[in-house]
């Protein structure tokens, strides 16, 4: 998996926001006007909704947007806005399963031919109707290199897109492949207008061209660095669907403090960005509803296998040994995930016979806490006295805290770690690989990080992260781990159409990940979305960055 090196990835959350009054049946400019403080915009235009009977839901993000482009479209803040205002011919409901959007029906006929049935009933935000012109349009133009896509990547397996009836896409893939059914329910597969594209080509994505798409909301305006805003789609397409909310506002607070003082006095509604050291005070205060959803996530030590002293897998097994994943869980992470172990993610994952999966991790065999097996591990390597090393670690406070605890069991083995904390681009440079030694090499001894999968798929995790192939300038694979019985088991898998076979062909690889050890999990992250109790209308759901919507969002009654 090729995942967003070029943009730094900032990677995501998501909401599915189902339930409630408002459900079905059964490049930047700015726009803001010198002087007037965004504070002071937002509560302006809250008074005057009020009077006018206008709903306002006020949404705070802890960055800005990349665009306003689906292509684009690839991380924790951007992808909340984009999903309001386009859709993709498929999406991921609150359990995680496939559901139609904008197609109504899809089949694989074959296991490269991918069939889906496009809906004919469905218009733009202007009132024009969405055409198969605009559909082809849209998957075409992230295929295009030139467009540069972050999502560019998942069209590698393509071999062809062609429609093959009034409203019917068919997509041929080079090969079989147990991922391509996810696809298109990614930002992948969101349909723009191409006629608004044309119009805008020159600005498309920024304040100033904007976007248009099928979804519930309608943008209006991006203050860059400060607040984007959107309106209702008064010509939504679904009319079985009641949108509550006139406006959204989402608007841009990285300061975690200053967020959560937002939502503690109102100025902003909502928050999936909910910093997990201020927990407790969120979930104490009486106005606020605080959801947490598992994670497709998780919080990693990744040794640098293609350099001394973790080269030594006696080493990296002695590192392992030595740090208490339940301590760690129990007095530092507590409600903000789950406690690490031999798998690349939580349950959350075990969606191909997940019983299966529930046994196998219960009878794997993997690095457990015992310092005295840390130091006989240590013992029969080149380094039985210690030594000295440093681990990359970001300005997240509670990886922070790990690294420090860390750093302290460390010190029973005579090995003297030193923190070096990096900016959060410094670290995604590093994660990817994209700062070198004198030798060419990555340039950390260990670095802690995080990866979020794709998709609810357990090899989501797995492949980027263990595959050679993914361990180049850019690649994922932080730990530069190569094992060619593993990379022929991935590739296997990853081309197979049966769960059974596909599961054996996955157990074998963490058999040998587990006794390589090029990671330590630590933490399998959960997600916490904090609202006020004045609204209602949402379920969070493991899928949110691809199925955070706000139209049943409603006031609570």
């Amino acid at each position: 998996m090729k995942k967003l090196f070029a943009m730094l990835l900032a990677l995501t959350l998501s909401v599915s926001l189902l339930a409630g009054c408002g459900g079905k049946d059964d490049k930047p400019s700015d726009t803001k006007a010198a002087g007037e403080s965004q504070t002071e915009a937002a509560d302006a235009g809250k008074e005057e909704g009020k009077a006018e009977g206008k709903t306002t839901f006020t949404i705070a993000l802890d960055s800005d947007i990349v665009a306003l482009d689906p292509a684009f479209a690839y991380d924790f803040t951007t992808n909340p806005v984009v999903n309001q205002i386009t859709q993709g011919l498929l999406t991921f409901d609150e359990n995680n399963e496939l559901i139609p959007q904008l197609a109504s029906s899809w089949e694989a006929t074959d296991e490269t031919t991918y069939v889906y049935q496009i809906r004919d009933d469905v218009t733009f935000s202007d009132g024009s109707p969405m055409t198969m012109d605009d559909v082809l349009f849209s998957i075409e133009r992230i295929m295009n290199p030139d467009t540069a896509s972050y999502l560019l990547w998942m069209f590698d397996n393509v071999e062809s897109v062609e429609q093959t009836g009034d409203w019917e896409l068919t997509i041929h893939l080079k090969e079989a492949s147990a991922s391509w059914k996810y696809i298109m329910a990614t930002t992948a597969g969101h349909v723009i207008s191409k006629a608004h594209y044309e119009a805008n080509q020159d600005s498309f994505g920024t304040a100033e061209g904007g976007l248009m798409g099928t979804g519930p909301y309608v943008f209006d305006s991006w203050t860059s660095g400060q607040e984007i805003v959107l309106k209702r789609n008064e010509n939504y397409w679904d009319k079985n669907q009641t949108i509550a909310m006139d406006t959204l506002v989402f608007k841009i607070i990285p300061e975690d403090t200053t967020r959560v003082t937002a939502l503690q006095t109102g100025e902003v509604d909502f928050t999936a960005n909910t910093p997990a050291d201020l927990l407790d005070t969120l979930k104490a205060d009486e106005n606020l509803n605080v959801q947490d959803v598992e994670t497709m996530g998780v919080v990693f030590l990744a040794f640098n296998t293609e350099r001394a002293p973790f080269n030594d897998v006696n080493v990296r097994k002695a590192v392992a040994s030595a740090i208490d994943l339940k301590s760690i869980h129990d007095n530092i992470v507590k409600d903000a995930g789950q406690e690490g172990g031999c798998m690349p993610n939580s349950a959350t994952l075990f969606t191909i016979n997940p019983d299966e999966w529930i046994s196998y991790v219960e009878g794997a065999e993997a690095c457990t806490y015992d310092v005295t097996e840390a130091k006989n591990y240590l013992a029969q390597s080149d380094y039985a006295g210690g030594f000295d090393c440093t681990m990359i670690i970001s300005e997240d406070s509670m990886r922070y805290s790990m690294a420090l605890a860390i750093q302290e069991y460390l010190k029973e083995l005579n090995i003297n770690m030193e923190l070096v904390k990096v900016s959060a681009d410094e670290h995604t440079s590093y994660q990817f690989g994209g700062i070198f030694d004198a030798d060419g090499n990555r340039d950390y001894d260990m670095i802690m990080a995080g990866w979020e999968a794709d998709y609810p798929d357990v090899a989501s995790n797995i492949e980027p992260l263990f595959a050679a192939y993914n361990a180049g300038e850019g690649g994922s694979n932080s730990a530069v781990y190569q094992n060619e019985e593993v990379d022929a088991l991935i590739r296997k898998q990853s081309a197979s159409l049966d769960d059974a076979a596909r599961n054996q062909d996955l157990f074998a690889v963490m058999d040998q990940v587990n006794a390589d050890t090029p990671y330590v999990f630590l933490t399998y992250p959960n997600r916490q979305a904090t609202m006020n109790k004045a609204f209602t209308g949402y379920t969070m759901s493991a899928s949110w960055l691809w199925n955070m919507f706000f139209m049943d969002i409603c006031p609570a009654e």
